[in-house]
């Protein structure tokens, strides 16, 4: 997945990389450094450069020969900017940042600039004490003129910097609010180093991409300058301070450098502190590319944080993003790293009730928790799946995903701890605001706080997170063992040498039943009312390895993802079409692992077609292997009662058990408990059709992801994410503000889903209907969706949009 970029800029990062990063291989030799950081480019004329001295501080001013450029800077002519240099602490000077400074006196500001010291002569906390010093003065200065020339009474303050000097602007500013002082009016921070622990994940993961840095040498830059001092306290590491009260901020970084994720925590972390934040990801440019007047991207830039410090002033009221994703499992963070890659210039969050990534895969713990479908199509198209293991286990799967979030810079703008409990359209403001509860927070916030968004995605999945079906048994508080939900599993749960007995036959009893006679139970049963169909594969697969062999490893996992995807296409319409030989099929394979004379009829043939319900893959044939050993069994019959010592059922048998699994399914839960409205009137879900499987009728600016019961869920989640992109690009293009499917005439309501599964069925009458024909149809085929999303017109006639008024910024 490549993001737009010029050739200038790729040229640029190319000549940077060939001719600086060798030179900043080894960051302990300073004067090497030095000499790479300290070459000039020319400076650019047109422009003034008159030495100074403010508060003890040598510098110059940088000011306009010619008229401004734009309307904004000659509105904002008298604006006063300090400038505070990048270079590592270490080196750098005003005269190499002129192409900058320049740029910016000609965009309409007087530019101070310090020459402030450097280290390692002049360690921490010299540079942060020089430009304070400076400040005071420019401010004093400032206020002075406002005094004597109260007509001609001058601009803003405002402060900018880029890298270390970004650090130190960031520093400035937690130092005047402490001290009670006067803020500037607003800040620009280009590719600032924010943190010096050094834990960032971008450190090391862009280090490969990063046209100029290697990540892990930047830590002899921090010895020189920290020089035993801690690299925690928040005036060298701003972003571990206390943000709240900041001006407004701009915040541009690239995407491909190691210090992305200085630049997106900040963002992040000051959102959530009430600062008014715009930030911007550029990609393919190489590190403070703003030096490169040639490059496009440059003038962008400083185009963007000039409009941004003559006029930025923090809006009333709750804070405003672009994009709301609610969830941050599997669909969250793959549309998180859509539109980090797409539309860069929107600003987003992912709000997350739990305290980690991972969703579904964070959330189950039960011994054995794997995938129910290959990781080829659970995994994401851009990003291979790279273990042997086709069918993953959870942890494994939740790393994959964390992991993906810190590669493309979708981590640090996951909001842990956020749960949203109510969403409210105002058709005025064409504006979500949500209600969001922060919790596990060290002091709990008074109240739920708000959040404006133009845009809603629901990321969240299909069910209830709160908690799983579990119907009551009679005389279940008799019961003298352990009674345990799959999706609640208590930690430390010890299984060894004691009975346990499963109720359920679905995937989640079938993953249950072979993990827990591996973890040492005495003996483990599967109580099932029902059986349901098994599908055992190898969890290895082998074509898939060697083509890993023989191909570059996003060849070998494109074309293994494409295997799949045909193969379940092929065998879901084949079962569908034949669905008696397919039952067949599938019960011939159980029978052809389990041995003779066991009773295949009673515990392994269902009594509905094959994709009536989903079909529980058994990796390695594990289950049914471990049945054959004699370590666990099948019952299959209904409970009559709980009893002290375990359960009785029907037949007049008696299972004895320890603990007792009540695998007995989810609770399909749409949009996450959380409730909708528009203008204050409820939105009720079961009296909506499903718009080409993603948005409502009548529902403006959602989109809700919801995955194949036949495939994938990434399949569907990943297809849905890239629509989602091509709706917003196509609303920005068209300055639509609201988009909202609309039936030209009233529809007839057909179920959302004809699964016969029970936790289906329990939820048919609470969720939207689907219509009888496209595009008011849920697909469950994988081609109709990708014509239909990937390729399908956006403006198709139903979706109707609304343009923004004249001067109001679309979604």
């Amino acid at each position: 997945m490549k993001g737009r970029a010029s050739w200038q800029a790729r040229l640029a990062a190319l000549g940077v990389r060939l001719r600086i990063k060798p030179k900043l291989a080894d960051m302990s030799d300073i004067a090497r450094v030095r000499q790479a950081f300290d070459t000039p480019l020319p400076s650019p004329r047109g422009v003034r450069y008159t030495p100074d001295t403010l508060g003890g501080v040598p510098g110059e001013w940088v000011e306009s020969l010619a008229p401004t450029e734009g309307q904004a800077a000659q509105e904002g002519a008298r604006d006063t900017l300090l400038y505070l240099h990048g270079g590592g602490f270490v080196g750098c000077s005003p005269h190499t940042h002129r192409p900058i400074t320049a740029a910016l006196a000609r965009r309409g500001f007087r530019v101070y600039v310090p020459d402030y010291r450097l280290a390692p002569e002049h360690p921490f906390p010299a540079a942060p004490q020089d430009a304070l010093a400076v400040c005071r003065a420019l401010r004093a200065q400032w206020n002075e003129q406002r005094k004597d020339e109260p007509a001609a009474a001058p601009g803003r303050f405002v402060v900018a910097g880029d890298s270390a000097g970004g650090n130190l602007a960031l520093g400035l500013m937690l130092t005047l609010r402490d001290a009670g002082e006067a803020l500037p009016d607003a800040a620009a921070l280009f590719s600032p180093s924010t943190d010096m622990v050094g834990d960032a994940p971008s450190l090391e993961l862009n280090t490969p991409h990063d046209a100029m840095f290697n990540g892990p040498a930047l830590e002899d830059l921090l010895h020189a300058y920290l020089h035993g001092a801690d690299a925690a306290q928040p005036l060298a590491s701003p972003l571990r301070g206390d943000l709240t009260g900041l001006p407004p901020l701009l915040i541009h970084v690239g995407q491909s450098e190691v210090l992305r994720d200085d630049s997106l925590r900040l963002a992040s972390k000051a959102r959530e502190a009430g600062v008014h934040v715009q930030l911007r990801v550029f990609h393919a440019v190489p590190h403070v590319w703003q030096m490169l007047g040639l490059v496009p991207e440059a003038r962008q830039s400083l185009d963007e944080a000039a409009r941004f410090l003559h006029q930025a002033v923090a809006p009333p009221g709750p804070e405003e993003l672009d994009v709301a994703i609610v969830g941050a499992g599997l669909s969250g963070i793959g549309v998180g790293v859509r539109l980090r890659h797409e539309l860069p210039q929107l600003s987003f969050a992912l709000l997350e009730a739990r305290q980690a990534i991972g969703g579904t895969w964070d959330l189950f713990r039960y011994p054995g928790v794997r995938s129910d479908s290959d990781m080829y199509t659970l995994g994401y198209d851009f990003k291979p799946w790279v273990d042997a293991q086709a069918i993953a286990g959870g942890p494994a799967i939740r790393s994959y995903i964390e992991q993906t979030g810190a590669e493309h810079g979708v981590a640090p703008l996951v909001r842990h701890g956020h749960r949203v409990l109510a969403a409210d359209w105002s058709e005025r403001d064409a504006r979500w605001t949500l209600t969001v509860q922060r919790e596990g927070q060290a002091e709990p916030m008074p109240e739920p706080l708000k959040i404006r968004a133009r845009f809603l995605l629901f990321c969240g999945g299909y069910y209830s997170y709160a908690h799983g079906h579990r119907p009551r048994f009679e005389g279940e508080e008799q019961f003298g063992g352990t009674l345990v939900h799959p999706q609640s599993w208590p930690e430390g749960l010890e299984v060894r040498g004691k009975r346990v007995v499963v109720i359920g036959s679905g995937a989640t009893a079938v993953t249950l039943v072979p993990a827990l006679a591996e973890q040492g139970a005495a003996q483990v049963t599967m109580l099932q009312r029902s059986p349901s169909y098994l599908f055992a594969r190898p969890a290895v697969d082998a074509m898939a390895e060697r083509l890993k062999r023989w191909l570059p490893l996003a060849w070998a996992y494109r074309l293994t993802r494409l295997k799949y995807v045909a193969l379940q296409l092929y065998f879901f319409r084949l079962a569908r079409k034949y669905p008696q030989a397919a039952g067949r099929r599938l019960i011939g394979m159980v029978r052809e692992v389990l041995p003779a004379g066991f009773d295949i009829e009673r515990h392994f043939t269902p009594r509905y077609n094959v994709w009536d319900q989903r079909v529980c893959l058994v990796p390695d044939a594990d289950l049914l292997e471990t049945l054959k050993s004699g370590r666990a069994e099948v019952v299959t019959d209904t409970i009559e009662r709980f009893t002290e010592g375990g359960i009785r059922l029907q037949s007049g048998s008696e299972l004895p058990a320890d603990i007792v699994v009540t695998a007995t399914g989810l609770t399909l839960n749409v949009l996450g408990d959380i409730r909708l409205s528009k203008d204050g009137t409820p939105v009720d879900l079961a009296k909506v059709f499903i718009y080409k499987g993603l948005m409502y009728s009548g529902v403006p600016n959602l989109i809700s992801t919801f995955g194949y019961t036949n495939a994938s869920w990434t399949l569907k989640s990943d297809l849905v994410a890239r629509y989602t992109c091509r709706l917003l690009a196509h609303m920005e293009q068209h300055g639509h503000r609201t988009c909202v499917p609309t039936p030209a005439a009233p529809l007839s309501a057909v179920p959302m889903l004809d699964f016969t599964s029970g936790y289906v069925q329990r939820a048919l009458e609470h969720l939207p209907k689907q219509g009888p024909a496209a595009p008011w149809r849920l697909n469950q085929n994988y081609l109709r969706d990708l014509a239909a999303l990937r390729f399908g017109r956006i403006d198709d006639g139903v979706l109707a949009f609304d343009r923004a008024p004249s001067g109001q910024r679309a979604a």
